[in-house]
């Protein structure tokens, strides 16, 4: 690979990076904005949907900062102490926004069930609809941009941080509908049963982003046709056989291991001419942050 193209694929990988940090600090804000006029109109309405929905969007503000942080992390280069870099801190953000979500949804789920047993009477039910439809729907904006930026970069941090805020903006709607089946049908239980829906979404939803990291952090491969296409790829173009690849998660992508069977009589330079050339071709071909190859003698 040239120069030109390092600088290129470089340059690319750090503009999606600045993207999913905009698109963090976006959500923050937003998200913040939401949570706090929420809360505040809660105090005069008594809903404990509405103040559950606010806490969650002020939770989710969280874990969009941290999200934020974490890609502010990647970006930076290797250091003495992190010799492959800080790829992984995205991933460890997403497991700790994770811990805290689920702390919260507790917190929700028992103001949900205690309102339950003490029904509350809803003030000004109609502000409080309104409040909702409008932060369902800025949050489901938002968390479409997010996704889109997400899936571009692939930054496990980011998915959790899109499907947090389309998470919000969903059970903002299913809040509506449970204010206004306590209002209109006179069930009020359904305040409480709103507030208890949203804790659900939130248990869900950080259960599946703590799978996900820990994998990562644990170095599992959730990938096991990368090694069956790093095979393919060294037999087809080189005709070398493979003996062990090892392959280890650093946050999106993957740093990779590969040990090549090399028949006995083959000279020093040409062994260092295919451990370069099959490395730049697996790492181009299949996008890995890292490659060493490890070359081992046909007959020992």
């Amino acid at each position: 690979m040239s120069g030109t193209d390092k600088s290129g694929k470089s340059n690319n990988s750090t503009a999606i990076l600045s993207k999913g940090q905009h698109a963090a600090r976006q959500s923050v804000i937003t998200l913040a904005c939401i949570g706090i006029a929420e809360l505040t109109i809660s105090l005069f309405t008594g809903s404990i949907t509405l103040t559950a929905d606010g806490i969650d969007s002020m939770a989710d503000s969280m874990i969009s900062f941290i999200v934020w942080f974490g890609i502010l992390m990647v970006k930076k280069p290797r250091s003495r102490l992190f010799h492959f870099g800080y790829r992984k801190v995205e991933v460890l953000a997403a497991f700790i926004a994770a811990i805290i979500i689920i702390i919260l949804g507790a917190f929700i789920a028992f103001h949900a069930f205690q309102t339950l047993y003490e029904p509350r009477t809803i003030h000004y039910p109609e502000l409080t609809m309104i409040t909702l439809v409008g932060a369902g729907s800025i949050s489901l904006h938002r968390a479409f941009l997010i996704r889109k930026v997400a899936i571009e970069s692939n930054l496990i941090s980011l998915k959790l941080d899109a499907r947090n805020s389309i998470k919000d903006g969903t059970s903002s709607f299913v809040g509506f509908a449970s204010v206004f089946a306590a209002t209109f049908f006179g069930f009020v239980f359904m305040d409480a049963i709103g507030g208890m829906i949203i804790a659900g979404y939130i248990f869900f939803m950080a259960y599946t982003a703590i799978k996900e990291s820990a994998l990562v952090l644990v170095d599992a491969v959730q990938n096991p046709q990368m090694t069956d296409n790093i095979k393919t790829i060294i037999i087809e173009k080189f005709k070398i056989k493979t003996s062990d690849i090892f392959l280890r998660p650093v946050g999106q992508e993957f740093n990779a291991e590969i040990h090549i069977i090399l028949p006995n009589e083959t000279r020093l330079d040409e062994t260092s001419r295919l451990v370069k050339e099959i490395s730049t071709i697996i790492k181009d071909e299949l996008q890995l942050a890292h490659v060493v190859i490890v070359p081992e003698p046909e007959h020992q």
